[in-house]
């Protein structure tokens, strides 16, 4: 089960304060993971439950996760928010005022392994290859890679790093998140970027580098994202973001490329007449996911629905030839290792058919000026065609498996990310003093750009493999 596990001392408990102070924190998670093992093995021997690997971690894996929580009822009493406290490795030994504490155990954490499957201090192995799936121009010349930062065994997610006006652009992988959970802050982009920060400063005392993601990404999406590692350059992106109008926001453009089902073939068509046209939605941003999403706002209703546009810019890409890709099976048995088999997993018998799904089709979107929760899936699923592995709207689940652990992967990329370089203001007529306080304030350029783009995206070979095997079977 997810739920957390609580411990605190029974109030009708004989024991002294000075035989509390002798039990340390690491000593009551311990006793609570084995009494929680307890019920997992039960379940495992007498229901046959399923069990990932790690997905139950240790007393001293979840100190560093940060799955153990500890709460003081006195301060939760009297709506202080400062009541509860992450704890960490080095808490282990201590040992708290128990009769005033609650300790609270999230044993089974939520995990990203996909985190560890790259290297956070490397380049993007795309980068170095002519025509590979990742470039990077800043200012219409092409970015450097430098030598340290070659990829070695793992693939690296620095697409783009300037350390002197602040900031990174990334490959994110999908399946994990930007922020920490309330059960885990050690697998998502901030902790394992800022870890890759503060190893590179060599400065024992820096234990927190200034890091922070200007727009915020779902937890399911691939792709580029921006990360801030100077307040200068955050405060750039902030007022840029915030001057956005219609398909630009602020100066800053992102496309996004999907990979979605198509049931029915007239539905191709369909969606390849909505190219370049607004596309418009209305969603009720307080429903529970999957949100609702409907073509006309209701008329009557006791809360508000909002706004969502978008476009799809563009069908397929350069690499393929063809306007979609037939998912359906063959043969009647598992031996048709089919492109659903790819994308879905090789576990399903027919996965497109579970799904109800005769074709995939790739579509490049970007929103016009409205942010809503799920609004790209959302959307997409309103018109029929949901993204591939997005269960709660319809598109299935795509299962990935590496060195022992499964994750879900949701065909949707942010594949284009583009903004005007900013350079140091220049101040005029100031005081001295004010103006060397106003030195490193950040401009954008009048031409020049940064554009980073992503040719390639998890499904990319899949459906090139697809295209040969079709050209292959038709022949000349």
């Amino acid at each position: 089960a997810k739920h957390p596990v609580y411990a605190r001392v029974a109030p009708d408990c004989a024991a002294t304060s000075e035989s509390l102070a002798a039990v340390p924190i690491g000593k009551v998670i311990e006793i609570m993971v084995d009494e929680e093992w307890r019920h997992v093995a039960k379940a495992i021997l007498e229901k046959g439950v399923h069990v990932e690997p790690d997905s139950y971690p240790s007393a001293a894996e979840l100190l560093k996760l940060g799955a153990v929580w500890l709460l003081n009822e006195t301060a939760y009493a009297a709506g202080d928010h400062a009541h509860a406290r992450r704890l960490s490795p080095k808490d282990e030994n201590d040992t708290p005022e128990w009769k005033d504490m609650t300790l609270r155990v999230h044993v089974h954490p939520d995990r990203f392994f996909v985190a560890h499957e790259v290297d956070w201090g490397k380049y993007c192995k795309g980068l170095l290859l002519d025509g590979g799936g990742t470039s990077a121009v800043i200012g219409g010349r092409k970015a450097h890679v430098p030598v340290t930062g070659m990829p070695d065994k793992k693939d690296g997610v620095i697409v783009y790093e300037d350390k002197e006006l602040g900031f990174a652009v990334l490959n994110k992988p999908g399946d994990m998140p930007c922020h920490s959970t309330l059960s885990n802050h050690a697998e998502d982009v901030v902790s394992m970027f800022g870890n890759t920060l503060r190893e590179r400063s060599n400065d024992p005392e820096l234990k927190h580098p200034f890091l922070s993601l200007p727009f915020r990404v779902e937890t399911e999406m691939h792709g580029l994202i921006l990360a801030a590692t100077k307040k200068e350059f955050c405060s750039y992106m902030t007022k840029q973001l915030e001057s956005g109008t219609n398909n630009e926001v602020g100066g800053l453009t992102k496309t996004y490329r999907c990979l979605v089902c198509i049931k029915h073939p007239d539905d191709i068509e369909r969606i390849e007449h909505l190219v370049g046209h607004p596309i418009e939605h209305y969603v009720d941003v307080k429903s529970a996911t999957p949100k609702v999403f409907v073509r006309n706002k209701p008329q009557s209703s006791n809360h508000e629905w909002s706004r969502c546009l978008m476009k799809i810019t563009s069908i397929a890409s350069n690499s393929t030839n063809f306007r979609a890709a037939c998912v359906s099976s063959k043969y009647s048995d598992s031996n048709d290792f089919t492109l659903a088999h790819r994308l879905w997993g090789p576990n399903y018998e027919h996965p497109a058919e579970d799904v109800g799904v005769q074709y995939v089709m790739q579509v490049d979107v970007q929103l016009m000026g409205t942010k809503a929760p799920h609004q790209i899936r959302g959307q997409l699923a309103a018109l029929g065609i949901p993204i591939v592995g997005d269960g709660p709207y319809g598109g299935g689940t795509c299962e990935m498996r590496m060195h022992r652990h499964m994750w879900h992967r949701m065909a949707v990329q942010i594949c284009h990310l583009e903004f005007r370089l900013p350079k140091v203001g220049q101040e005029e007529e100031e005081e001295e003093e004010v103006k060397e306080e106003k030195k490193t304030e950040l401009v954008p350029t009048e031409e020049d750009k940064c554009v980073f783009h992503l040719n390639t995206a998890w499904w990319s070979e899949y459906l090139v493999d697809y295209e040969r095997y079709l050209m292959a079977s038709t022949g000349p």
